[in-house]
C-alpha cells in the first residue's frame, strides 16, 4: 500500500502500489487526479506543507476562557464603579434611588445590562480590527503568483503583515482562498473557498449574538417577577388589614402606606427591566449592523483584492473577426 496527497485539495489517501501513475477519483474533493508522488505507508513526512503550517498559525482554537475572564472582571468592575458611588452619595429618598436600589431586581438588571455592553464592546473591537485590516494591500497585479514558490512566499508575506496590524479575520481568508488556488491553479475554485469562509463568519457571528439575545429575552422577566413578587406582598398585606381585628384607624392608614409602597415597587422594577431592555437593544442593533456591514465589505474586499488578481489562463482567439464576436 502507498500513501499520496490529492494535488487538489490536499487530503491524504491510500492505495495498491500498482495504482502510480493512473487516474483515480480524490475521496476528499470528488476531482479526478493522478497517484504520484508515492510515500510507502508508515514514511510520512514531519513536516507540514507551507498552507497547513499557516492554517494551523492562523486559525488558533477559540479561547473562550479569555473571553469570558474579560466579561466577568470588565463587568464586574464597571458593576462596582456605578453602584459603589451611586449607594454612598445618593439620598435614599430620591426617585433614583428607589428605582435602581430598592429590592433585588434592580440589581440584577443592572448587572444584566453592564454583561451586555462588555460583550458588545467586544465585538466592536473584532469590527475594528477588521475596518483597519480593510485598509491593507495583500495582493496586487504585480504579487508574484505563477508557482507554488510564488504562492508560498506570499502567503507568508500576508501572514506577516496580518501579524503586524493583528488582523485575525481577513487575511486568513486570503491566504485560505490562495491555498486552494495553489493545489487547484482554477479562480472558481478560489472563489467558493472563498465563499465557503464568507458563510463560517456568518454564522459565528450570528452565533456571537446569541447570549446576549438570552439577556434580552430574561430582562424583562426579572422585572415581571419583581412585580409578581411585589404584588404579592401587597395584597398580602392588605389581606391582613382588612381581616384583622384593628382598633385604631391609625393601624389602617399605616398599613395601607406599607401596602402602596409594595405596589410601587412592583411597578418600578417593570419599569426598570423594560427601560434597559429598551436600551440593550437599541445598542445591540448598532453593533450588529455594524458587525454586518463589515462583512459584507470583507467580501467586496475579496472579490478586488484577491479573486481580480489571481493569475487565469486564457486561450486567444485566432484573427481579428473573431475576437470582436
Amino acid at each position: 500500500m502507498i500513501e499520496f496527497s490529492c494535488p487538489r485539495c490536499n487530503g491524504r489517501m491510500q492505495t495498491e502500489d500498482k495504482a502510480v501513475g493512473y487516474y483515480t477519483v480524490c475521496a476528499h474533493c470528488g476531482h479526478e487526479v493522478v497517484v504520484q508522488n508515492p510515500t510507502k505507508l508508515g514514511e510520512t513526512s514531519a513536516d507540514m506543507s507551507t498552507e497547513q503550517k499557516l492554517y494551523v498559525e492562523m486559525n488558533p482554537a477559540p479561547n473562550t476562557t479569555k473571553a469570558l475572564l474579560i466579561t466577568v472582571f470588565g463587568s464586574a468592575i464597571i458593576y462596582s464603579a456605578f453602584y459603589i458611588p451611586f449607594l454612598e452619595f445618593t439620598d435614599q429618598s430620591s426617585e433614583i434611588y428607589r428605582l435602581l436600589a430598592v429590592g433585588w431586581v434592580p440589581f440584577a438588571v443592572i448587572a444584566f445590562m453592564v454583561i451586555s455592553f462588555v460583550m458588545l464592546g467586544q465585538r466592536l473591537t473584532m469590527v475594528m480590527s477588521s475596518e483597519r485590516a480593510l485598509k491593507e494591500t495583500y495582493l496586487t497585479h504585480s504579487t508574484p503568483l505563477s508557482t507554488d514558490q510564488d504562492i508560498n512566499e506570499a502567503m507568508l508575506m500576508i501572514k506577516d503583515k496580518a501579524e503586524s496590524i493583528r488582523d485575525t479575520t481577513v487575511a486568513k481568508r486570503v491566504v485560505g482562498g490562495l491555498a486552494r488556488f495553489k493545489h487547484t491553479r482554477s479562480v472558481r475554485e478560489a472563489e467558493d473557498q472563498l465563499t465557503v469562509y464568507s458563510e463560517l463568519a456568518f454564522n459565528q457571528m450570528d452565533a456571537g449574538y446569541t447570549i446576549l439575545r438570552v439577556i434580552v429575552w430574561a430582562t424583562p422577566l426579572l422585572g415581571f417577577v419583581g412585580t409578581v413578587q411585589g404584588v404579592s406582598k401587597s395584597v398580602g398585606g392588605l389581606a391582613k388589614v382588612l381581616g384583622g381585628d384593628v382598633a385604631d384607624v391609625s393601624e389602617i392608614t399605616t398599613a395601607l402606606g406599607k401596602v402602596t409602597s409594595e405596589l410601587a415597587f412592583a411597578f418600578d422594577t417593570t419599569l426598570v427591566a423594560l427601560v434597559a431592555v429598551i436600551i440593550i437593544m437599541i445598542a445591540m442593533t448598532i453593533v450588529e449592523r455594524a458587525d454586518g456591514s463589515s462583512l459584507d465589505r470583507i467580501e467586496d474586499y475579496i472579490k478586488t483584492q484577491v479573486l481580480q488578481n489571481l493569475p487565469v489562463k486564457v486561450g486567444a482567439l485566432k484573427g481579428g473577426q473573431n475576437a470582436d464576436l
